[in-house]
């Protein structure tokens, strides 16, 4: 995980060099949990149709598993797409399917856990540029 540090690469993510370099989670830190977590910022009403949201998923994340994330979205009671197939540079290679849910995009990335960068960098490095990208 040394090139999350790489000046070069922080640089091109726009990274200000006041910002501690990046580790893996560690065992000490103090966690709160709420019962709405991120389900909130989707649900309010100052966000939805002011901005495109996108939330993700690895397909093996055994701590935020993709069908709990899956649960809460589809509770929203959002119109939905189908889902669609999504594939790396060669056009081949599954990375995952996404789905729209009225102005927030699921992705799950397949193969990777709860961190995607780590685990799957060609598809999170794609999932970022697309959604970036409309």
């Amino acid at each position: 995980m040394d090139f999350l540090n790489d000046a070069e690469v922080r640089t091109a993510m726009h990274i200000p060099t006041t910002v501690q370099e990046w580790t893996m989670c560690k065992d000490n830190f103090n966690y709160t949990m709420f019962e709405n977590a991120t389900m909130s910022i989707w649900d309010n009403s100052d966000l939805y149709n002011k901005y495109r949201m996108m939330k993700y998923s690895g397909d093996k994340d055994g701590c935020v598993p993709t069908t709990g994330t899956l649960g809460w979205i589809n509770s929203l009671g959002r119109p939905k797409s189908d889902w669609r197939a999504w594939f790396l540079e060669d056009k081949k290679t599954l990375a995952g399917y996404t789905q729209e849910h009225d102005g927030l995009t699921f992705i799950s990335v397949h193969g990777a856990g709860h961190m995607v960068p780590q685990d799957q960098r060609e598809a999170g490095l794609i999932m970022i540029n697309y959604f970036m990208s409309g």
